[in-house]
């Protein structure tokens, strides 16, 4: 083991531990990425999850912090909120947040909407807030959950109007 090895403290997952800005407990040691794990406070819609995306956006922040020129909008919109965009079969996967209710321990309800072969929908709703969703196929509705998510509105009065097709959820909250 090199000196550098054993100085930098350590996750659970064995990553190194980083602050805001991705530095370790070493001055001048960064790290992002799969290779961390963040030791901050943020927010409660984000959670690492090594991927490549986020691994991306880590690095940049990083980049901007040892460059010292990091400042707060770019530094809160990397850890605003998880999401992550792909394509498994032919169709876009959108995850958003929560998704999978990650967190909540059982303190939540779900909304689903399916469409066999043509998409997938699922919301994770906490106390009457949209914490999560799942997006499978052309929804069209990645903007509107990211903005439901991120500004916390109750949406409890909505029921399952929420995931209705012909409900227009982006003129409700214009």
């Amino acid at each position: 083991h090199s000196v550098l090895h054993l100085a930098v403290a350590r996750g659970r997952e064995g990553g190194v531990l980083v602050n805001a800005c991705m530095e370790s407990c070493v001055r001048h040691v960064y790290a992002a990425g799969d290779c961390c794990t963040t030791a901050f406070s943020h927010s409660p819609h984000w959670f690492q999850m090594r991927l490549w995306s986020q691994a991306r956006l880590m690095a940049e922040h990083c980049a901007r912090c040892m460059a010292g020129s990091a400042d707060d909008i770019s530094s809160g919109l990397a850890f605003e909120i998880f999401a992550h965009v792909t394509h498994v079969l032919g169709k876009k996967v959108v995850l958003l947040g929560l998704y999978n209710a990650q967190g909540l321990q059982g303190d939540f309800s779900k909304l689903v909407r399916e469409r066999p072969g043509e998409e997938y929908v699922k919301v994770i709703l906490h106390r009457g807030r949209v914490f999560g969703a799942t997006l499978i196929g052309d929804t069209g509705l990645e903007e509107t959950f990211e903005n439901l998510i991120l500004s916390g509105v109750d949406v409890s009065h909505l029921g399952e109007r929420l995931l209705d097709p012909d409900f227009d959820l982006e003129d409700y909250f214009d």
